[in-house]
């Protein structure tokens, strides 16, 4: 009996201490951080790659295959991407810096 109640009581204080963690607020995250928005998504015409901030980084797009079908410059804070003549599916979008890369899906129809 002695033996399940502690089971019990650690089993409680590791579900405690995860969710503890895993509902932590974002407060301790870097600034210097790069995040990118996409729009439209689902998108036509163009792809629009917001950064955060200025900064010098790389694109690259691939298809579901994992081929690289687009790579490019991001030099300002708005680019933009014709995809006019991309076939309809879904793409990954990877931002790239010298400190860290991002991934997003993004939706040609």
């Amino acid at each position: 009996m002695k033996q399940k109640l502690l089971l019990f009581i650690l089993l409680l204080s590791f579900s405690t201490a995860t969710f503890a963690q895993s509902t932590a607020s974002p407060q301790f995250a870097s600034n210097s951080e790069i995040v990118f928005n996409i729009s439209p998504n689902p998108g036509v015409n163009e792809l629009n790659i917001r950064l955060s901030q200025k900064t010098n980084a790389a694109v690259e797009v691939y298809n579901l295959l994992g081929r690289k079908i687009y790579t490019g410059k991001l030099t300002t804070i708005y680019n933009a991407i014709d995809i006019s003549s991309w076939k309809s599916g879904i793409y990954l979008v990877k931002v790239i810096t010298d400190k860290k890369s991002i991934t997003k899906r993004f939706v040609k129809k």
